[in-house]
């Protein structure tokens, strides 16, 4: 909206005067001949009244004046001198005109509506800028995770992310090279299931509290299809903890065969992984 032409017009409708308005530093410029024919007085009493408020410092002269490429009646292109509506209302003071009086109430209501105008649409484009950004960010986070295939070190899932919380946990375990070792007090053939996902020759040890005639049972079935994995009694344990080539420790919320069913957190804690690790010697 910066420097559009706008047309005043005088309450008589004798006057009608096209005025360069400039929004953004919400003003009007107005040159020498438009302020003469808008306070109906000479071009050399206007320039008197000018040349006496820059001389008694009433208004600073390189800050109230412009020059614009204006086209004259030759057809000629001229850059003229402009002032803006500080100086305009500082010479309407002066000539004490009706006019004056009827171009100040206009030009504060015209400047007011474009000042509203353009906070909206600043708003609007300040809104539709961060939304932009907000976007790009996750593409960026997502394109990140996708190259690097990094898992997140801790979050959150809530009760009937089932799959999502399923998905998590077999990527951490396709991730493994070596080793798994799961310490977790309530497994069953669910859990089972899912180390089923690791590569071959990827050695499992479960740790956990109670060893049933079923649960033995769903070991000694998957040991017959897949690499054995070795499942041992261990009753010093309340968490879950899942270790990963031994130097992963992801601490687990909720047991493997409950995943998604409520909700639980989870964190990783690499630098704790040697602790359990001798532990569990």
């Amino acid at each position: 909206m910066s420097n559009e032409i706008i047309l005043y017009q005088s309450d008589d409708l004798q006057k009608r005067i096209e005025l360069r308005i400039d929004s953004e530093k919400e003003t009007f410029w107005l040159s020498l001949n438009q302020i003469s024919e808008l306070f109906e007085r000479d071009k050399s009493v206007i320039s008197r009244h000018l040349k006496n408020i820059f001389k008694e410092q009433e208004l600073i002269r390189d800050s109230v004046v412009a020059f614009f490429a204006t086209t004259a009646s030759d057809g000629k292109t001229y850059n003229v001198e402009h002032f803006n509506l500080d100086a305009v209302l500082s010479v309407g003071y002066r000539v004490n005109s009706k006019r004056g009086t009827q171009f100040r109430i206009w030009a504060t209501n015209v400047l007011r509506d474009y000042m509203l105008k353009g906070y909206a649409l600043n708003q609007r484009v300040n809104r539709i800028e961060n939304t932009v950004e907000s976007l790009a960010n996750k593409v960026q986070e997502i394109d990140f995770q996708i190259k690097s295939k990094d898992l997140p070190d801790k979050g959150l899932y809530f009760d009937g992310q089932v799959y999502d919380a399923y998905q998590f946990v077999s990527e951490i375990i396709k991730n493994a090279k070596s080793s798994i070792i799961l310490i977790d007090n309530y497994v069953d053939d669910t859990v089972l299931t899912l180390l089923s996902k690791r590569k071959k020759n990827v050695q499992v040890t479960i740790y956990t509290a109670k060893i049933t005639k079923q649960l033995s049972l769903d070991v000694e079935k998957h040991n017959s299809q897949y690499p054995k994995l070795i499942i041992k009694l261990f009753k010093q344990s309340h968490d879950r903890f899942l270790i990963i080539d031994r130097k992963e420790l992801y601490h687990i919320g909720a047991s493997l065969k409950d995943l998604g069913k409520r909700w639980f957190g989870f964190s990783r804690m690499d630098s704790l992984c040697g602790d359990i690790l001798n532990k569990l010697k």
